[in-house]
């Protein structure tokens, strides 16, 4: 499968985890596109969300993302959290 494809399905994922973890409308989370902003405006999380959010990711995907990698960076945008998961499961195979 191709490296795009992948980002695709990851960031489905997310979504997926935004709408059932986090409680995000189905209609926000939908309608959203793959670089708007997680934290603040854009999707919306605040910092207890996102540990949230952390949570399931690690669950959903079976990796751990250890505290050394929790920068604001990292929740700028859904392809950018996307992304990094797929370089985590990279080192894992």
């Amino acid at each position: 499968m191709n490296p795009e494809a992948n980002l695709e399905s990851t960031i489905l994922r997310l979504k997926m985890i935004l709408i059932s973890k986090l409680h995000v409308s189905k209609t926000t989370v939908e309608q959203s596109d793959p670089d708007q902003p997680l934290v603040g405006r854009g999707i919306g999380l605040d910092s207890m969300e996102t540990l949230t959010l952390i949570a399931g990711i690690e669950e959903e995907f079976g990796i751990s993302v250890p505290d050394e990698d929790l920068r604001i960076s990292l929740f700028t945008d859904l392809r950018t959290l996307g992304t990094y998961i797929m370089s985590k499961l990279a080192a894992t195979e």
